[in-house]
């Protein structure tokens, strides 16, 4: 008797810890993206050093070449916003 008590106790004790650590602690993973440490050109782009300007691999009309040292595009999100347009990625981190 005294073992279904402490099984009792214990499976009882699990049960509360495991719902205050999901609903009260509630741990999460935050990923952030920071621009300047993402290649020079997105995915499926060539970068002509002499010209210094990324280069589409695929006739796709509306993505011109450009200059990856532009300061238009510096940030995370503009740098995923030009890869979207383009329907590429960049370093695989923009979804």
């Amino acid at each position: 008797m005294e073992y279904l008590a402490t099984a009792a106790w214990t499976i009882l004790f699990t049960v509360i810890f495991l719902v205050v650590y999901k609903y009260v602690i509630n741990p999460q993973v935050v990923v952030t993206l920071d621009g300047a440490k993402m290649n020079k050109c997105p995915d499926g782009w060539d970068y002509d050093v002499e010209k210094n300007q990324c280069y589409y691999n695929s006739p796709v009309s509306g993505c011109l070449p450009f200059s990856p040292d532009d300061v238009a595009i510096q940030s995370a999100a503009a740098k995923c916003n030009l890869a979207r347009q383009c329907g590429t990625t960049w370093n695989g981190a923009c979804q």
